[in-house]
């Protein structure tokens, strides 16, 4: 089952994976991924939902197990 993450902790694995931020809308920072095919909005709430994670899981393979 998928936990809880902290945002910064989304946004530093992502940002080591080669996404990078494009924009911050709203209550969200909205990140690209290296090639240019995927875009993932990270909520800015302090911890990011198992949902959302999941997708971070899925567009960008060799998460942290911690995650799991």
């Amino acid at each position: 089952m998928v936990k809880e993450v902290k945002q910064r902790e989304v946004e530093r694995f992502l940002e080591s994976c080669g996404w990078r931020l494009l924009r911050e809308k709203g209550p969200h920072n909205v990140w690209g991924s290296p090639d240019g095919t995927q875009v993932l909005a990270i909520p800015r709430h302090g911890k990011v939902s198992p949902g959302v994670v999941r997708q971070v899981i899925k567009a960008q393979p060799g998460s942290p197990a911690s995650w799991r």
